[in-house]
């Protein structure tokens, strides 16, 4: 599996998907692996929380990087 960079290619699907995510740290940046929702429509990744109904929340406002499409017995 590799990783698809972002935002050069988005997903076409709204939905769940394993992302990439850098954020400013003290001497360089902090970069660590996320399980996100893409919305198509507004062209924003949402924080998620599968163990929850409405497992959609807040707008990430951290950098990312990159997304890959994975299984869904490895999410």
């Amino acid at each position: 599996m590799s990783w698809i960079d972002y935002p050069q290619i988005r997903p076409a699907t709204s939905r769940t998907y394993l992302v990439s995510i850098q954020r400013p740290y003290v001497g360089g940046d902090f970069t660590f692996k996320y399980v996100a929702y893409y919305n198509v429509a507004t062209g924003n990744w949402y924080k998620s929380d599968g163990f929850e109904d409405d497992s959609v929340k807040e707008i990430i406002t951290d950098r990312v990087v990159g997304w890959i499409d994975v299984p869904t017995y490895l999410v």
